[in-house]
């Protein structure tokens, strides 16, 4: 009898792990709404237009911040990114490649939540949450890493040799350094062969899968056999081969598991429109990365369950990255932990009953920065919470814009301003019918007095309940910090184990590095690097 009870308890728990499905998350890099081919009239993204069309897509998607570290650290712990203590100064930043900080031990992820019901966990790709051994994917839920720790124009290499004071760009497999500088035409390949042998060493266990792409971040690198491939120029052939990646690591799933994989598909933040034609687009919305504009901030989203979700189906909710992590706990049974806040949401009721289900927030609030850190002279405090929307109703209570040409593009654009202060009189758009955000409410009108109502009520709730953290990115940069494949080297820029990689192919012609000097030097004195 003890046998045949310890037969069943096994059988029981085998049947109950092949129940709990499997998850990835495809993360793209700098991806604009419109940067696929069902928005856009010459990319060619064949994989992902499939994968939408076979997925629910979100019109309403919204990143958890305009740039990219805070972006990621909201979505694998559920908290938006002040809470966190990943945004930066008041206008925002990201981690450097000599970065004191990053992701706090205390944060969890859900890699590590998941690790509750014995997931095979793994990640591949750009981490850029802290390139400290303390700070990468190993130390955060994930069994095994491979991947380049930051942005890849971050670390110098034969796409990109022209930073005096960063490293050589590094390959990690787990924390230990593999290459430096990384050979960038056999990067996609890699990656996906990463992805493809963990998948196919887990398909019998119930498995979660992390998948950030490099792509389609500057410089937008590419192997021979994407050289040149579309009419888009070289942005374009980056975003085929982020493409051809995606397919392969979607075809590698075995069919006898794919209705129980639930594949989340998103980007960290829009397009880098001062890197011209070097980047996206976002197609109606206006701006771009490094603001808090619809273009910086809404994404191109899709989940992909079969069996679950009809092909082609739409979702207008207003949903979050960051909800990535609460959709995950409950796809899989577990409790959201208590002992902090949680700003993400379950997505389920709407995947699994998209017409019925009710909006899951009333509001989504918009972060630039940390408030108060690296206020300009001239200022005693400045805002991190720069937009809220409730519902239809979006407000500006500061703007800015990233590009020094949008003058004359946008009704409120003023070339020479990088910063307005609008708290006394918000701007407030419609963006059911104003996607664009072009038109602002009447500040005198009734509509406009009751949105901001709303909004300020909400705005103050969701102030009275951040608890101020020490902000990782603005702990600085420190060169002992660097990764640097030789012990013995006396500077980050001798960092070189595979010297031949600044010799391997690159394609041509390049776009040329845009001129605008005043754009680069904005963006060095914010984030502290340069662009170009």
């Amino acid at each position: 009898m003890t046998k045949l009870v310890l037969l069943v308890i096994i059988i029981t728990n085998v049947m109950y792990a092949k129940a709990l499905p499997n998850i990835i998350v495809l993360f793209a890099d700098d991806l604009g709404y419109s940067d696929n081919s069902l928005m856009h009239p010459t990319i060619e993204t064949p994989h992902l237009e499939s994968f939408f069309l076979d997925s629910m897509r979100f019109t309403q998607w919204y990143s958890a911040f305009h740039i990219c570290s805070p972006s990621r650290a909201a979505m694998l712990t559920g908290r938006l990114p002040i809470r966190v203590g990943i945004s930066g100064g008041y206008t925002g930043g990201v981690f450097s490649s000599t970065a004191a900080g990053g992701l706090p031990e205390n944060e969890i992820t859900w890699a590590a939540m998941l690790k509750k019901k014995s997931y095979k966990t793994a990640m591949v790709g750009k981490w850029h949450l802290g390139q400290r051994p303390q700070f990468l994917p190993t130390r955060h839920g994930f069994d095994s890493y491979f991947g380049i720790p930051y942005s890849v124009d971050m670390g110098n290499s034969a796409w990109h040799n022209t930073a005096s004071n960063q490293p050589p760009l590094p390959l990690l497999a787990n924390e230990t350094i593999i290459e430096q500088p990384v050979n960038l035409n056999t990067l996609s390949q890699r990656y996906a062969t990463a992805a493809q042998s963990f998948i196919s060493q887990n398909k019998q266990e119930s498995f979660a899968l992390y998948f950030a792409f490099s792509h389609v971040h500057v410089p937008n690198f590419v192997s021979s056999a994407f050289c040149n491939r579309t009419t888009r120029g070289r942005f374009g052939d980056a975003l085929l081969e982020l493409d051809w990646t995606l397919g392969q690591v979607l075809e590698s799933v075995p069919a006898s598991i794919r209705n129980n994989t639930i594949t989340f598909f998103t980007s960290d933040n829009g397009p880098w429109l001062i890197q011209q034609l070097s980047a996206g687009s976002a197609g109606n919305f206006f701006e771009g990365k490094t603001t808090t504009w619809e273009g910086g901030i809404r994404m191109p989203a899709a989940i992909h369950w079969p069996g679950t979700i009809q092909p082609g189906t739409i979702s207008r909710h207003i949903v979050a990255t960051y909800d990535v992590f609460a959709t995950i706990l409950a796809l899989t049974n577990i409790d959201l932990p208590t002992d902090r806040i949680i700003d993400g949401r379950d997505l389920t009721p709407i995947l699994r009953d998209p017409k019925n289900a009710h909006e899951i927030r009333d509001c989504i609030f918009i972060y630039k920065g940390t408030p108060n850190i690296n206020c300009p002279l001239s200022s005693s405090s400045c805002p991190g919470l720069w937009a809220v929307r409730c519902g239809k109703h979006k407000a500006h209570f500061a703007i800015s814009y990233s590009q020094q040409s949008c003058e004359g593009s946008h009704p409120i654009a003023n070339a020479s301003t990088t910063y307005q202060d609008l708290s006394d009189s918000p701007l407030i758009y419609d963006l059911d019918a104003d996607p664009s955000e072009k038109w602002p409410l009447n500040a005198n009108s009734d509509d406009y007095t009751q949105a901001l109502n709303t909004i300020l009520i909400a705005k103050a709730y969701h102030e009275a309940h951040v608890i101020p953290v020490v902000d990782q990115i603005s702990l600085g940069s420190n060169s002992t910090y660097a990764l640097c494949c030789d012990p013995y080297a006396t500077d980050v820029s001798n960092c070189t184990c595979n010297p031949e990689n600044f010799n391997v192919f690159v394609c041509s012609p390049v776009y040329p590095t845009p001129t605008v000097s005043l754009e680069a030097d904005a963006f060095e004195s914010i984030y502290g690097y340069r662009p170009w």
